[in-house]
């Protein structure tokens, strides 16, 4: 009788999961040996010198994750015996499930662990260690007691049925473990057959049936008859591998398309191991065949996924600095590397949204792919960064195939705003070059292009922002050309220069660009507004300065949009700024922009008269309003006329 004490060894790259299972065990079981493995190489290499009992073990570690330490334990005869108990994050995670009773494990441990879930699997897989090592014994016996004894072959079998049926009760723990294996033999599409030499015959499991779509066993009986089921491409190989598999008489894998007799085609894995009688001779083979169709499928999904931009479909960045080294040898010289940049997201991203900006980057990259040549590499570096590889290029040829892509993006529109792309490109014309300078001095020339095209390409931005608010709302297009109107008399009155007054004038015009931003029902809303309706409503000096800030020719006046409401007195918003605190502009904004609202008729008011609306920016001057601006603001409405 096996006296020795219980071994169970622990193995996770997690330290924490580690000490708390051991803890448990030992808190459970306190006679047993608890070993530790922080990762699945030195958990195999102490399985392999510790002879564990029981082995629990996390799926997910680096090197080598829990299904390959199964199957390396699996594949040796003096580890197969061990029990695997495979620690999973989810009950209800089917497919690791999978994949661990296909690997060989026995059972399953939840996280967070439940001690009774623990105590039970323990006492099942000392059951099945057991059992395992007498079965094993037992079968090293009655080999060779047939050697010696064929007369004693009954006996043997009878007491082997016996030992079989007295191992029953100890595998009712496992029995939750074995339904749960055919479950997923059946999800899986994994079916199991045996082929007779000397008759000629197949048998099979149902799930076979499925996998070739057959409806009737009748149907399937021969190797000849299973042969026509595969895809004719396929029928040599198959049979060359089938032949030496019997030639050879050792175990093989190979994969190959099956046309199903509803006409779809799948693709099958077939595992055949040779089968021996006791005196060693050839009488078969039996194995499994499982429909790995849509295990490929995720593998190719996944391949195309690491190697693809998920937003345009082109190559990634990753792709991109592998091909990359790949392409760079002397048979692909002139080698020419085109950078590309999309002008103007940023700000198409802050004014229209991320939505609208990605439709800007996938027809940049249609415009890209359908302007490149078949054998060009394109890939999406990140943001708004594009980079093509023009092998056996020389620069006049690269010029000719920029122009082609300039012209390309001239004829799209994104919201009536015209394409943009900055291109540069540099060409190695000789192996001493270094590929990455020959890249970075691409980059330089395509920002050099890029310095005169963005700047063209925000203003027109700009300009599209503003006909977009004003398609949203009538009423908001009069009030910024009379805020518009009023900062440039008031600039004009404070003797400001032309570049001053021009200035202010239109920042007046786009003061309210932020609304931009802002929900179109909240904009024109017939009635006042709510708490949370103003709350909306005041974020936009904080979107305009956003939307401006990235622009060069409109940056200087960005400080102005956001602080067009502030207050003089410091209660103002969104910063809170009091005095000269507040930028000159900004406080001629705010009370050319207050003026307008007093006296413009709303759905819920009227509009107060001129002399009303003055008496109001009298009485609001040092608090709300710069008293010398509220002043000459009063000044210029009693010499103008704005309405």
């Amino acid at each position: 009788m096996d006296t020795r004490q219980l071994k169970i060894l622990v193995i996770d790259d997690n330290r924490d999961n580690v000490i708390v299972l051991k803890a448990l065990i030992q808190d459970a079981f306190p006679e047993v040996r608890v070993l530790a493995a922080f990762g699945g190489k030195a958990g195999f290499d102490m399985a392999a010198s510790e002879d564990p009992d029981i082995i629990f073990m996390d799926i997910i570690m680096p090197e080598m994750d829990g299904f390959d330490v199964c199957r390396q334990l699996k594949a040796r005869p003096d580890l197969a015996d061990i029990p695997v108990v495979f620690v999973t994050a989810s009950r209800g995670d089917k497919e690791h499930r999978i994949l661990a009773l296909e690997c060989g494990g026995e059972g399953f441990l939840s996280k967070p662990f439940d001690e009774q879930e623990l105590i039970s699997q323990i006492r099942a897989m000392e059951k099945i260690r057991r059992a395992n090592l007498r079965k094993r014994n037992e079968k090293k016996r009655l080999d060779n007691r047939v050697r010696k004894q064929n007369a004693a072959l009954k006996a043997a079998h009878a007491r082997t049925l016996k030992l079989l049926k007295s191992l029953e009760k100890e595998n009712e723990a496992r029995k939750k473990s074995e339904k749960a294996l055919v479950e997923a033999q059946k999800l899986a599409r994994l079916g199991s057959y045996e082929y007779h030499l000397k008759s000629g015959e197949i048998g099979y499991s149902e799930e076979v049936l499925n996998i070739f779509g057959i409806r009737s066993e009748e149907q399937i009986r021969t190797k000849e008859q299973l042969i026509r089921l595969v895809h004719p491409d396929d029928i040599p190989s198959v049979l060359e591998s089938i032949k030496k598999v019997m030639l050879e008489k050792s175990a093989a894998d190979f994969v190959f398309r099956i046309i199903r007799q509803d006409g779809e085609e799948s693709v099958a894995n077939l595992r055949m191991i040779p089968q021996f009688d006791e005196n060693k001779n050839h009488v078969g083979v039996f194995g499994t065949i499982q429909d790995i169709t849509r295990i490929r499928k995720t593998e190719e999904e996944i391949r195309y996924l690491s190697y693809h931009d998920y937003l345009t479909g082109l190559f990634n960045r990753r792709f991109y600095e592998e091909v990359l080294v790949k392409l760079d040898i002397d048979e692909n010289y002139p080698l020419t590397l085109v950078m590309a940049d999309v002008n103007g997201l940023k700000m198409i991203n802050d004014s229209f949204g991320h939505a609208v900006g990605d439709e800007l980057l996938q027809k940049a990259s249609n415009v890209i792919k359908s302007g490149c040549r078949d054998k060009d590499v394109i890939a999406r570096l990140g943001g708004d960064e594009f980079v093509i590889i023009l092998t056996k290029t020389d620069a006049e040829t690269a010029a000719l195939v920029i122009k082609r892509l300039e012209t390309l993006a001239s004829r799209e529109k994104i919201g009536g705003l015209k394409l943009s792309i900055a291109f540069g490109s540099k060409t190695k014309t000789r192996k001493e070059e270094n590929i990455q300078q020959v890249l970075k001095n691409a980059e330089d020339d395509m920002y050099r292009h890029k310095l005169y095209e963005s700047a063209s390409m925000r203003s027109k931005t700009i300009e599209l922002i503003m006909n977009t608010l004003y398609e949203k709302s009538n009423r908001e297009m009069m009030h910024s050309n009379r805020v518009g109107l009023i900062c440039e008399k008031i600039g004009m009155r404070m003797k400001l220069d032309q570049d001053e007054i021009n200035q202010i004038r239109t920042a007046g015009l786009i003061h309210d660009i932020g609304k931009m931003g802002i929900d179109e029902k909240i904009l024109n809303k017939p009635g006042a507004l709510n708490a949370e309706e103003w709350k909306e409503i005041k974020r936009h000096p904080e979107i305009g300065y956003r939307i401006l800030s990235s622009v060069n020719e409109f940056s200087e006046m960005a400080n102005c949009i956001l602080e067009h409401h502030e207050r003089w007195d410091g209660n103002g918003y969104p910063k809170g700024l009091k005095g000269e605190e507040i930028s000159l502009q900004g406080r001629i904004v705010a009370v050319a922009d207050s003026f307008d609202a007093m006296t413009s008729d709303r759905t819920y008011r009227k509009g107060l008269i001129h002399e009303a609306a003055i008496a109001e920016i009298k009485r609001c001057a040092g608090t709300h309003f710069d008293p010398l601006v509220a002043k000459i603001l009063v000044e210029v409405v009693r010499l103008e006329k704005f309405r």
